[in-house]
């Protein structure tokens, strides 16, 4: 068995605030990791962490990215303990992406249709939500009743299934992973 993480983000952004607004849920930006550090987080969101109109697959950290100019952007980090296999699924489908970054795209039409319910389904397109969504479901990993392309970052908040890891400002995770670190070495020489 091993963990996946799952990020659910706000970070004061114009974008971030209309999305919030929108959906009168706290987070706006959902990312995946591999694993607990969250040095790599796989999402769709700013290329360019200053121009929010350049977009598309990026691989977000703690300390990078948007990240580092946000040093308020809250966070929830979730975990979920999955079979071998479909781990090594998520790896091989999100270097897919990651290989092919060129093809995709913001689908910056996306943030209007999800909320009305509208089904849309581009090729080569996704927000952070479908993203990460699509990314599971391709995995095997199953944890919506509804397609991919209607996930919202927030359909992430609470979901069954996932174990609350961690809820605070992003900047601070690191701190807070290496004391939990130093607690089980400490527990384990007990």
């Amino acid at each position: 068995m091993k963990k996946i993480y799952i990020i659910s983000t706000y970070t004061g952004t114009v974008l971030a605030h209309l999305i919030r607004r929108i959906s009168r849920k706290p987070y706006s930006h959902i990312s995946l990791s591999l694993d607990k550090s969250l040095n790599t987080m796989y999402a769709f969101g700013r290329i360019n962490p200053k121009n929010p109109l350049i977009a598309g697959f990026v691989e977000e950290g703690v300390n990078k990215g948007l990240y580092e100019i946000k040093k308020n952007t809250i966070c929830r980090v979730y975990s979920l303990e999955i079979e071998d296999y479909k781990y090594q699924n998520l790896i091989n489908n999100i270097a897919k992406v990651k290989e092919n970054r060129n093809l995709y795209n913001y689908d910056l039409f996306s943030l209007i249709t999800i909320p009305l319910g509208i089904n849309r389904q581009p090729k080569f397109g996704y927000v952070c939500s479908t993203f990460a969504a699509d990314m599971l479901k391709k995995s095997d990993i199953h944890l919506f009743d509804k397609s991919y392309n209607f996930v919202q970052p927030n359909d992430f908040y609470n979901l069954n299934g996932l174990t609350l890891e961690y809820e605070g400002l992003l900047r601070e995770y690191t701190d807070y992973n290496m004391e939990y670190k130093i607690d089980f070495v400490g527990q384990n020489n007990l």
